[in-house]
């Protein structure tokens, strides 16, 4: 199964987005991104929620624009609320990180935001590898578990 990250954003951050989805599909980790996914006539609130409820977590791109984006916060608080991991990436510069205030994040500096966003992504690949190998342990204690109940019943 595919790792998901959606990334909240402020739109004019456009650029930067289109970088960091691009890196993260070079790690095998697939990209969210609501103005990518057109869904006309429904409603925007439902669209980006059901989006962030099947991604794995969530990027938060805390730029100058970024932090004052309603939508940035509205995705933040959807996310916490649904318990969903949330990544901060912030500018270099921005105190307010309203609510997530006290979380650890990544800086990054807009003149050198390759590091950061390596960073980001190395550490999006460590939490799809645990992923995968919580789905592997998964599967052979589910195999275990059918080979257990096959034996247990041919002694009848």
């Amino acid at each position: 199964m595919a790792y998901k990250v959606f990334i909240s954003h402020s739109t004019t951050d456009r650029g930067l987005i289109i970088y960091l989805a691009n890196l993260l599909n070079k790690f095998g980790v697939e990209s969210v991104v609501a103005e990518w996914y057109l869904t006309p006539g429904e409603p925007l609130d439902k669209k980006v929620f059901d989006q962030i409820d099947k991604s794995d977590c969530v990027v938060a791109l805390l730029t100058r624009n970024g932090i004052r984006s309603n939508w940035v916060q509205q995705e933040i608080g959807y996310s916490l609320k649904q318990d969903k991991p949330v990544i901060p990436i912030v500018e270099k510069g921005v105190k307010d990180l309203a609510a997530l205030q006290g979380k650890e994040y990544i800086e990054y500096d807009p003149y050198q935001y390759q590091e950061a966003l390596i960073k980001l992504s190395t550490f999006v690949k460590s939490l799809k590898l645990k992923k995968e190998e919580k789905e592997k342990a998964l599967l052979v204690l589910g195999a275990l578990l059918i080979l257990v109940l096959l034996f247990s019943g041919k002694g009848r």
